[in-house]
């Protein structure tokens, strides 16, 4: 057996020739570090928030708004403020179909089948003797009418250079 090997088969490698244990090494120490306060670094938080923020406003789509339209109404509920000769021009517009609608003029022979020929008849009964740019114009809906079709009836009435156009109820009668 050589001096290395114990009676039981194993080598000790390493060790002094005799029972003698090595020195023990000395023992590293953990070095206490100073408490460092935690501070939480906002900057990329506002980093990312602006970028949302910008993101936001660069893919948002925004509505159209609704159109105004321009009309006079009365300041008091007693009389009218502006004095309406005898015979106003009046369009009458009734549903037909189910998404049509029926254009009817008050005293007037034609009968429009659309706002183009609406203008045409209102066009017409401007050069008619006792009409002009001051007649009223009274456009009466049915509550069934879409109001896209009376928007439509009161452009035409502005596409002939009416300065009074104005809107009431149907009454009950088409």
């Amino acid at each position: 057996m050589t001096p290395r090997e114990s009676n039981t088969g194993w080598r000790t490698v390493g060790r002094p020739a005799g029972n003698e244990l090595p020195a023990p090494r000395p023992r590293t120490r953990f070095r206490k570090h100073r408490s460092v306060p935690i501070a939480v670094n906002i900057a990329p938080m506002i980093d990312v928030t602006f970028l949302l923020l910008i993101f936001f406003l660069v893919t948002t789509t925004f509505g159209r708004p609704e159109g105004i339209l321009a009309s006079k109404l009365p300041s008091d509920t007693g009389a009218p403020t502006v004095a309406l000769p005898l015979a106003p021009i009046v369009v009458r517009l009734s549903p037909a179909g189910s998404d049509g609608c029926r254009i009817d003029i008050d005293n007037y022979s034609t009968v429009p089948e659309d706002f183009e020929q609406l203008a045409v008849c209102l066009m017409e009964i401007q050069k008619l003797p006792g009409f002009d740019s001051e007649t009223p114009v009274v456009i009466k809906a049915n509550d069934d009418v879409q109001w896209d079709h009376v928007v439509n009836a009161w452009n035409a009435a502005v596409r002939c250079e009416f300065t009074n156009v104005a809107f009431s109820d149907s009454g009950g009668s088409p």
